[in-house]
């Protein structure tokens, strides 16, 4: 047991305090029922619940100062906030990033030349006379597109809420995608449940909305091919169909028809252009991270709303989902990360996990439910 006037932080180049000047520290946002540092020397209080959304919100900025962390949870009918040692705050390099971007942008790229150059149908018969270097470069800026903007709106989320997160690390592939996606890094903890759900549900939000356009694009610049034309294309010429494709594609299909954007003469075929695959890559992507699973997007907003328990149930349906939809391997790459993080099935905590999510989140919770449904497709192999 320390005294009041231990000094709690003592590592790191921030201000000292003691916990006295720390309980005065708290007291000034929070009413205390009780204030001791515990047997393993944290500093412990008992708060009144009222209001906490916002004080605690304030406090935190205020503790990190200090290099503290604090974390509220609810604990035999007690309010309990405890304080830990927040995480270093380091310079974030931006270099790595940089380089990982470029890099992957040259594989993208590669992986469209590899496409075009290998589709007979496109590069030979439908427009042999394209430049294969300028159809890889229109393949790659649609696809980092996607992939970029995703991550952007998960650090959008975080400059909003004033997070500190690194810029995405792009990660490069062989073809025929030629990336493995990307992710970035969060520096600090989200505070609350809808700071959580914002962080989860920003990424898919954007990578949909960007696959869509692109989607749009591909149909836009397909070629239409009339009736007697289609018997020398015989088996080059894959039905564009649910599972194969998503549900929604065939909506977004159906939109453009109906507003007579694109019209296909009675007995022609439309073929679309080499970037639907960038779109059916966007949805794919979409398709496995908002699954409710553990750390994924889906998780963080599953979290978010149903709490540690309710993610955990989450988390074990959204695997069984995975597994029986035919990305039982994805599954098992999951399922290994989380029984070597120590962290098991737990998800992202908001340093608040006390105060509820918002209403206008929970209805919303109900939209993002049906993201996986309409941009599910089998799996590539």
């Amino acid at each position: 047991m320390s005294s009041d006037n231990s000094i709690l932080n003592k590592k790191g180049s921030n201000p000292p305090i003691s916990f006295s000047e720390l309980r005065d520290l708290v007291s000034s946002k929070l009413r205390i029922v009780d204030a001791y540092i515990d047997i393993n020397g944290t500093p412990t209080f008992i708060i009144f619940p009222e209001n906490l959304k916002e004080k605690f919100e304030k406090l935190v900025f205020r503790v990190y100062e200090y290099g503290l962390m604090p974390i509220l949870r609810m604990e035999n009918n007690n309010l309990i906030l405890r304080f830990r040692e927040a995480p270093p705050t380091k310079r974030i390099k931006r270099t790595r990033n940089i380089l990982l971007f470029f890099v992957t942008l040259i594989t993208i790229f590669i992986a469209g030349y590899f496409l075009w150059t290998t589709n007979e149908l496109w590069s030979s018969i439908l427009m042999p006379r394209a430049n294969p270097f300028g159809q890889a470069a229109i393949f790659s800026i649609c696809l980092i597109s996607i992939i970029g903007l995703h991550e952007m709106g998960h650090k959008l989320a975080c400059s909003f809420h004033k997070i500190r997160a690194t810029l995405p690390y792009f990660i490069p592939g062989p073809p025929p995608f030629g990336t493995f996606g990307a992710v970035i890094s969060l520096k600090k903890p989200p505070i609350n449940r809808n700071q959580l759900f914002d962080l989860g549900i920003s990424g898919p939000i954007a990578g949909l909305t960007v696959t869509i356009i692109v989607c749009v694009f591909s149909i836009l610049t397909g070629k239409i091919v009339p009736e007697v034309q289609l018997a020398e294309l015989e088996g080059m010429v894959s039905p564009v169909s649910w599972p194969s494709s998503p549900l929604l594609f065939m909506a977004i299909f159906q939109i453009i028809e109906s507003f007579n954007i694109m019209h296909v003469p009675q007995g022609a075929t439309l073929i679309l252009a080499q970037t639907f695959l960038a779109a059916w890559v966007g949805a794919l992507l979409t398709f496995l991270n908002t699954m409710p699973v553990w750390q994924l997007d889906g998780g963080h907003v599953a979290r978010a709303v149903l709490g540690p328990k309710g993610h955990r149930m989450a988390s074990i349906l959204g695997l069984g989902i995975l597994a029986f939809s035919g990305y039982w391997f994805f599954a098992l790459f999951i399922l290994f990360f989380m029984m070597f993080s120590r962290r098991s099935f737990m998800g992202a905590e908001p340093l608040d996990d006390v105060t509820p999510l918002s209403t206008s989140r929970k209805i919303s919770y109900f939209i993002l439910l049906s993201i996986p449904a309409i941009c599910f497709v089998i799996p590539p192999f």
